[in-house]
């Protein structure tokens, strides 16, 4: 008998990027739990919505939500006889697929609205889990066309371990969740049609990307900035620039084309004024203890060794992804200083910066050259563990302290942002650590679902 032929093997390196997704996901999920908010809650139904009705709008829980969740009014929206999520759709829309092994289970269709509001809330910490290393594997294939593979290597994983892609992109379906796959991928497309001028997919890739992103939240309009400088310091023909910019403006066509339909305004669910002061948002969202930048994530600023005179050469062969990346974050940051809530309200840290620290990560690498003396060796390893810990502490340990609301809602009080005594990192962390999961886990091991659905009954958790 002839023998049965081997399988293929799979390659190394694919092998290597199939390891970090899992380990990634294992550190994602160490928590047993979401760390949501009612911003995410429409994302996580958004998905059930289209499977099981067939239908963007959120018909099937819209009437339970308005009327057992304290919040609802400020998440749903009813118009014309239908539920919408105040917030892009895009997002949850693309994710769609990965709904499907729950979804097509033959006993989802029969559950009241409330036990299906539960069930999105574990799948949205699998789907969010899946994001953040799909975009850490994203990541470390565009590190390793920017500097040595140890190197990459490195930054990956100070990336999936030391920012917000942890605390924030991980443990929920943020707009930011989403965002940073599509941000990656189009910072990827700009290295790629910077390196070969005669590849044209490049330049439609990253206007896919860069429409993608735009969809999925408006802030990411910073992006569209970024690619016409690009463009234009190439230089590129007309042609390129359609490549670029048609999919895109397709793609602000329609959103501006359902914002109207749903909220008769073209800014969407959003507040239209950005009216804050920009100076003020500025310090807040780069340095106070409550939200600032350099206090939870300091390695970021290592990424203006980019411009350092020894990465010069590393900076003139990757122009074009630096200058993107480099455009976006600042344009980014300046959004938010401007926007009247920076601080992103009841969350961990800078949420609302979670979309440059991919491209932080980029102008590290490019900048790798000039972090060569000892000192700044150093340096960048004591801020890269302590960029880990404090992520740390936001994954296993908030919101225990209450920081957010208590003594006072920091969203009537921000000036509580400033208190250096009393700030969320030394609150948080004499809470300790979010223990209630694991003992609902155990619970469950020992006693099955009703022992684990009693003891979340005892501790007082609901899935809002």
């Amino acid at each position: 008998m002839n023998a049965r032929p081997a399988r293929p093997r799979l390659k190394p390196s694919v092998r290597t990027y199939v390891l970090l997704f899992v380990v990634l996901s294992a550190v994602y999920h160490s928590s047993l739990r979401p760390i949501a908010s009612g911003d995410s809650l429409p994302a996580s139904l958004i998905p059930f919505s289209i499977l099981l009705d067939g239908s963007i709008t959120l018909d099937r829980f819209g009437p339970y939500i308005s009327e057992h969740v304290w919040y609802g009014s400020e998440v749903v929206h009813k118009t014309g006889g239908h539920w919408y999520s105040i917030y892009p759709i895009a997002g949850p829309a693309l994710v769609t697929p990965l709904y499907f092994p729950v979804a097509f289970a033959p006993w989802i269709r029969q559950q009241p609205p409330g036990s299906l509001i539960a069930i999105a809330r574990i799948a949205e910490k699998v789907v969010a889990v899946a994001l953040a290393a799909g975009a850490a594997i994203f990541l470390l294939l565009l590190l390793r066309r920017l500097t040595s593979g140890r190197t990459a290597w490195m930054l990956t994983l100070l990336f999936a371990l030391g920012t917000a892609n942890w605390s924030t992109a991980s443990q929920a379906l943020w707009q930011h969740t989403f965002g940073q796959l599509a941000i990656i991928g189009c910072l990827y497309s700009i290295e790629r049609f910077s390196a070969s001028h005669s590849e044209s997919r490049w330049y439609w890739i990253a206007g896919g990307f860069a429409a993608c992103a735009l969809a999925i939240r408006p802030t990411n309009l910073a992006l569209m900035p970024a690619l016409a400088l690009v463009l234009w310091l190439q230089p590129a023909r007309p042609a390129h620039y359609i490549r670029v910019f048609v999919f895109p403006v397709l793609a602000a066509a329609l959103i501006a084309a359902y914002n109207f339909a749903v909220f008769h305004s073209f800014a969407g669910g959003y507040p239209a004024a950005l009216d804050g002061r920009l100076f003020d948002g500025l310090l807040g969202i780069l340095l106070s203890p409550g939200r600032g930048l350099l206090i939870y994530t300091p390695i970021a600023i290592f990424a203006l060794a980019a411009f350092a005179p020894r990465a010069r050469e590393s900076r003139r062969q990757h122009r074009l992804v630096v200058i993107a990346a480099s455009v976006f974050s600042l344009l980014h940051i300046g959004f938010i200083a401007i926007w009247p809530a920076w601080w992103g309200g009841y969350c961990w840290g800078p949420r609302l910066l979670t979309e440059i620290c991919a491209p932080v990560m980029i102008l590290i690498a490019v900048g790798m050259p000039a972090i060569g003396g000892r000192g700044l060796k150093c340096a960048f390893v004591v801020l890269a563990v302590y960029c880990c810990l404090i992520q740390a502490v936001g994954a296993y340990c908030y919101p225990k302290g209450r920081w957010d609301h208590l003594p006072v809602s920091v969203n009537d009080q921000p000036a509580r942002l400033w208190n250096w005594s009393d700030n969320p990192v030394i609150r948080t962390a004499h809470g300790g650590v979010a223990w209630e999961p694991y003992s609902i886990a155990a619970a469950a091991a020992t006693g099955g679902w009703p022992a684990a659905a009693k003891k979340l009954q005892q501790l007082g958790i609901n899935a809002y």
